[in-house]
């Protein structure tokens, strides 16, 4: 009988306690919410984009500088001048957000602004430690915008160092 109680009381009861690790999988969880920006591309809604039949969604935004390119204002519809028109002065052909979202526009004679506004971006997202390979134009284009406009901007990115350059079209219907 001495040999049951001996091991009767070798026995511990195995309770875990969890607040440790819920803790720490509430602390992760933290860490991970905190540290994953979501990163959106500033979309205008006066840009009517053209539609393509092979298309694929920007996966990874960061690093890309987007440069809105504008259609005349006799082309866009009430809807989209009405918001063109509270961001942008007449006569804009190019509209930009920069990293606080502030909207800028250029005209035709601020080509070199607008390559300077892109070198500048290229500067911030560097010191941002972005890789250098990552840093690209996102060139929103509306469908009713002169392709001129296009390569204005290409051509100022190239300028800027930038030659990257992702177009934005939505997937055909």
């Amino acid at each position: 009988m001495g040999k049951k109680n001996a091991r009767a009381n070798d026995e511990v009861k195995g309770d875990v306690n969890m607040s440790p690790m819920i803790d720490c999988c509430f602390l992760l969880l933290i860490f991970f919410v905190v540290n994953a920006t979501a990163i959106t591309v500033a979309k205008d809604p006066s840009v009517n984009m053209p539609s393509a039949v092979s298309c694929s969604e920007l996966k990874d935004a960061k690093g890309c500088i987007v440069v809105n390119v504008f259609a005349d204002t006799n082309k866009m519809s009430s809807k989209a001048l009405e918001k063109y028109s509270r961001n942008f002065p007449p006569g804009t052909l190019w509209g930009v957000s920069d990293v606080n979202g502030n909207n800028q526009g250029y005209t035709a004679d601020q080509t070199q602004d607008l390559t300077d506004f892109i070198k500048k971006q290229k500067e911030l997202m560097e010191k941002r430690e972005v890789d250098p390979s990552m840093v690209r134009l996102y060139l929103r284009g509306d469908m009713a915008a002169p392709w001129e406009r296009s390569s204005t901007v290409i051509r100022c990115a190239a300028a800027a160092g930038v030659t990257n350059i992702v177009f934005g079209t939505l997937p055909s219907k």
